[in-house]
């Protein structure tokens, strides 16, 4: 069944964060849009035999999203909200990371003997991990070359990381 709770329970996050930034977060004009959607589309067979699909939601939403919006302003925001995704889901990947890391921080540390160049190694696993979905293994190799890291302290460096990756 096609409802205002379900739309919200099956879009994506991203699209729904959108359609309150294109609203700028009124909450009236958000709940007059998801009930004319609601409205609109009720009869929608693709809709309601897809309604857990949520590359089908999304796509009525963006279609009904054109009605009230250019297609410049939906992508701008929607660009904004995917981005502010990104780096709330690699903010948080980064404190995972640092507490995976943390039973040999002090001998990274002291490895990489500079705070800047440790914080760039950590940046780099991190995106690595989010943006290539890579294991911490492969995202510390690809972070030292990114660094130009080899030899003994790359050795060294992914010594420390090997007691930590389970």
């Amino acid at each position: 069944m096609i409802t205002e709770k379900n739309i919200k329970k099956y879009a994506s996050t991203v699209l729904l964060s959108t359609v309150d930034r294109l609203f700028d977060n009124k909450q009236t004009l958000i709940d007059n849009f998801y009930k004319d959607f609601v409205k609109s589309n009720k009869r929608s067979k693709k809709l309601k035999d897809n309604i857990k699909d949520n590359e089908v939601v999304d796509e009525f939403l963006l279609e009904e999203l054109e009605k009230s919006f250019t297609r410049n302003d939906i992508g701008h925001a929607l660009q904004s909200e995917m981005v502010k995704a990104n780096d709330n889901a690699i903010e948080d990947l980064a404190k995972e990371l640092d507490e995976k890391l943390r039973p040999v921080a002090y001998s990274l540390r002291s490895v990489f003997n500079d705070n800047e160049q440790y914080d760039q190694f950590r940046k780099y696993v991190t995106e690595n991990l989010v943006v290539s979905n890579m294991n911490l293994n492969t995202a510390t190799i690809k972070a030292l070359k990114t660094l130009n890291i080899s030899g003994m302290k790359a050795a060294q460096i992914m010594q420390l990381v090997a007691q930590v990756d389970n």
